[in-house]
C-alpha cells in the first residue's frame, strides 16, 4: 500500500481501473473475460468506497461542493449500472465491443471529473489527518465489500 491518505488511494485505484480497462479493451476470449470480470470487481469496490466514504465528505460544504459530490455519486451509479448489462450481455457478444467503448469512455472521465473536481475540495475542506484516516476506511469499506 503506496497511499500515505484517501486521495492517493483513489489515485492509485484510478489508475488499476485504466489499465484494466485497456486490458479488456484489447483483449479477446477468456482473456477478455477474467479481465472483464477484475474490473467490475475493481470498479464496483471504487464506487461503493467512493459512495460511502468520499463523496459524503465532499457534500459537507457550499453549494458546489455538494453538486459536484451528487454528480459524481450520479455517475458511478450508472456505471456501476453499465457494467452489469455489459457482464449480463457477455464479453463475446456482438454488442459487447461498443458497449465497452462507451463505458471506458464513461470511467475515463469520471476517474477526471474527481480528480479535477471532487479531490481538490477533498484537499481544501478536510483536514490532513482526516484524509489519512478516510483512507482506512475506505479500505475497510472496500474489503467488506470484498468478503
Amino acid at each position: 500500500m503506496g497511499y500515505s491518505d484517501v486521495i492517493d488511494l483513489l489515485l492509485e485505484q484510478h489508475d488499476e481501473i485504466r489499465r484494466l480497462c485497456a486490458g479488456v479493451e484489447r483483449s479477446r476470449g477468456a482473456e477478455r473475460e477474467r479481465r472483464f470480470a477484475e474490473l467490475a470487481h475493481l470498479v464496483h469496490l471504487h464506487e461503493r468506497g467512493a459512495r460511502v466514504v468520499v463523496h459524503p465528505a465532499v457534500r459537507n460544504g457550499t453549494a458546489t461542493a455538494d453538486m459536484v459530490g451528487v454528480a459524481r455519486t450520479l455517475e458511478g451509479a450508472a456505471i456501476e449500472r453499465s457494467l452489469v448489462t455489459l457482464h449480463d450481455l457477455g464479453t463475446r457478444h456482438p454488442g459487447f465491443g461498443s458497449g465497452f467503448a462507451a463505458l471506458y469512455r464513461a470511467i475515463l472521465e469520471h476517474a477526471t471529473r474527481e480528480e479535477l473536481d471532487e479531490f481538490p475540495i477533498l484537499r481544501v475542506q478536510v483536514p490532513v489527518q482526516r484524509l489519512h484516516m478516510m483512507a482506512g476506511e475506505l479500505n475497510d469499506v472496500q474489503v467488506m465489500d470484498a468478503a
